[in-house]
Order: structure tokens, then sequence, then C-alpha cells
């Protein structure tokens, strides 16, 4: 069965016999205007011209695969569906009424779509290849492969900004809290971003700012809030973190919301326990206690890296647990950690504030961000090397994943611009 998407693209570009069309009907259709398309509720085209009969018609058109979708999807009563003059359809099963009951003018498409865009659609559905394209896909035009990508990688990085704006809506647009949040999960990596993200949401921000200069009792609020301090202690250092937690914790009321059996250390080398990062964060938390700036303030790859480049405490250089030595000192977060953080926390960051402030400028510096990096290597990547593609650079494996997992996989070859390019003309 054809997808909707490729009969949007067979209505959108008019690849089907246009000439003496006839509605199901009998009566005679010639198309001013397709209409464009529209991505939000609503008639997938509006601001459509047609011409029945003489009489020309302006409103929206709805596309369907078979003409009782319209019920199917529950467009009858819908008041946004009102003003449909046509209903374009790959096969007409069933009459269709408006919400006054009149017949809605509708199109079959089948037997009239050009014969060679079909096959060069399903050659494409049909290929086995995990990139349906991979064969012809350097008999396109680079211009078509680079807009694409870029494409994808806009949809990779505003996808992950979605995890922030949902941390905002529950902070009541509180920009501050929220980046405190967000950076707080950033540095739980996959393993812990969840516990990191709830052991944020109990110490409001302005608590640690009140001892913004005060490293062991930011540590103390940390990790005792983190369940790490609900244990019997033997040095003097964590007796003395114990010790101040209880004041702190009664004098702001606080309520624990992680225990010290949530958190996951199997399978992570020491230098990424979670302990290891919490007392990364204090160090963080006090070298930049306002931590929308040091987010919105990020101009390039060098000050990102150097605003990461923080140390922890001393105890926590050279133990990996209460009362639990290290065998050799660690050092701050790694080259790689601290990449990973630029990748999956500043940069859907600055992506999310972009479309808060409606300022593009925002977004433009998250992608130099990404160009200015190191590319991924994994399964993905490797596929596009293999197929000529040159991997260079973030933004290139960012894109890539992207286009793979979204499009590639599913298929999606239709809404996909190098798709697009080979269905409307031969394959090499």
């Amino acid at each position: 069965m054809l997808p909707e998407s490729f009969l949007h693209f067979v209505w959108r570009f008019q690849y089907f016999n246009t000439s003496a069309l006839k509605l199901v009907s009998g009566d005679q259709l010639d198309i001013i205007k397709t209409g464009h398309l529209n991505h939000l509720a609503g008639p997938d085209f509006k601001e459509a011209q047609i011409n029945i009969q003489g009489i020309q018609w302006h409103g929206s058109i709805e596309v369907h695969v078979k003409s009782s979708d319209w019920y199917a999807h529950k467009h009858q009563g819908d008041p946004n569906y009102d003003n449909v003059i046509l209903h374009v359809v790959w096969e007409n099963d069933k009459h269709t009424l408006n919400g006054e009951g009149n017949l809605i003018p509708t199109l079959e498409l089948k037997g009239l779509v050009k014969p060679m865009v079909l096959e060069r659609y399903q050659a494409l559905l049909n290929n086995g290849d995990s990139v349906p394209c991979a064969r012809p896909l350097n008999s396109t035009k680079s211009i078509t492969r680079l807009s694409m990508l870029e494409k994808a990688l806009v949809e990779r990085v505003e996808e992950k900004a979605k995890s922030f704006n949902t941390i905002l809506e529950e902070n009541s647009q509180d920009w501050e809290e929220s980046a405190y949040h967000w950076l707080s999960k950033g540095f739980g990596f996959k393993t812990n971003a969840d516990n990191m993200l709830r052991l944020a949401q109990s110490i409001p921000l302005k608590v640690l700012t009140k001892h913004s200069n005060q490293l062991f009792q930011i540590e103390a609020l940390l990790f005792g809030q983190a369940g790490f301090l609900d244990v019997d202690v033997a040095d003097e250092y964590a007796y003395q973190l114990q010790k101040e937690y209880r004041f702190l914790k009664t004098k702001y009321q606080l309520k624990q919301k992680v225990g010290y059996n949530e958190w996951h250390f199997s399978k992570v080398r020491p230098a990424n326990y979670p302990t290891i990062r919490i007392a990364q964060l204090a160090a963080l938390v006090i070298t930049y206690p306002h931590i929308f700036a040091f987010f919105s303030g990020i101009e390039n790859r060098k000050e990102a890296i150097d605003k990461l480049d923080v140390l922890q405490s001393d105890y926590w250089c050279t133990h990996y647990a209460i009362d639990k030595k290290l065998g050799k000192r660690l050092g701050g977060l790694s080259k790689k950690s601290k990449e990973n953080i630029i990748v999956n926390t500043a940069i859907p960051f600055l992506a999310a504030l972009a479309k808060y402030k409606d300022d593009n400028a925002y977004l433009d510096k998250a992608l130099n961000l990404l160009s200015s990096m190191k590319a991924e290597s994994n399964h993905i990547t490797e596929l596009w090397k293999t197929l000529g593609w040159n991997v260079s650079s973030a933004f290139d494996s960012q894109g890539l994943i992207q286009l793979h997992n979204a499009y590639c996989m599913p298929k999606k070859c239709i809404e996909c611009n190098i798709g697009i390019s080979l269905v409307r003309n031969p394959i090499a």
C-alpha cells in the first residue's frame, strides 16, 4: 500500500496525467494552484485553487490513500476541514461528505500517476539495503545530499531540544533553574542521566547559590540528596560532609528523591562513577553559578571545552566512593566527556533558546559548534563512509545518524530530498 507521503509528493509536483481530468463524479477538473503543504493540524494543502465545471474554488486539499480514510481519521464534523474543496485519493472506496452533508469533490489518482515515477519509488521501497538509495546515491547532486544532511541535522538537534523544553515547562519557564537541571542531567551521561536530573530537582538552584563560594557545602548538599551519605563513614572528610548535610537538609527542608541503590556503577569505569560526576558538577556550579549564561555565552568549541575544564575537590580526586580510595589520582572531565556534554547538552540548549527567542543566531552557533567537533565513529557512520560520504565532523555524523534512523530505516524516501530527486529523475 502506498503511503500518504507519496501521494503528497505526486499532488505537489503534479506527477500524474493532468489532461482532461475528471472527478469520480464525472465533472471536469482543472488545477490552477496545488496549494502549499501544511505541516500543522488541518488539511494537507492550504490556499489551493481549482476549477470544477467552469466554477472556481479556493480552499484546502485533503489527501488520503483511500477515501474512507476521511472517516477513519475522524474529519467528519471537524470544523478545520470545512473548507476542503477537493479530496485527492489513490482509491475511491467510499463517498465522503462535508460537515453540511454535501458530497466532497474527489479525484482518484490510481491509473493517473506516471508509471516511471511509481516504478522508481517502488524500486526504493523494495530495496533490501539499509540505505535504500545506496547504489544510486553518488549519482545525485552534492547540493541535494548536503541540503538533506543539514535538514536531518537540524531535526536531530531540535528533537534533543524537546527534552529540555519538557524541563522548561515543568519549571514554569524558569530558564536559570532549567539550565541547572539540564546540565545536571548531562553530567549523568546515558547511565545516570535520569538520576542526576532527579537529584537536581531535589535541590533548588537558589539553595546552591547561597553557598556559591563554599564547595564543601555544595558537595554536602549534592551527595546527601543523592543518598551517598546514608552510610556509616570512617574518614573525617566524609564524617564532616554527613554532619553538614544533616544541618542543611533541616535548614532548607529538603526531601531526597534518589536512593543510594538507584545509582548505576556496573560496567562503568571509576572516572565515570556517579560520585565523581556529582563532585565535578559541584565544582562547575562553584565556578559558573549562572548556568544559563554558561550555556548561552558559548561562542566556539575551544571556549566550551575550556569552560568544562574543572577539577573536582581533592577528596574526589583520590576516592571513587565514600571511604573508598583510588589506586591512582583522577583528573577532571576527559576530552571525550566534554565533547559529549557539548553535543548532547549545550547544543540542544542553544537550539531550544533559538526557538524560544526566534533568533537563529543561537541555532547557527550550535551548528557551527558541531562543524568544529570531531565526528563520532559507529556502525552508522562507517556505513555512510563505505557509500562514499565524507564524515569529517560531528555536523556530518549527527546528521547522518538522523538521516539513517529517521528516513532510511523506516523508508521515508519520499520525505527525503535525496529520495525525491531519485524518484523525479531516472535512477542511474
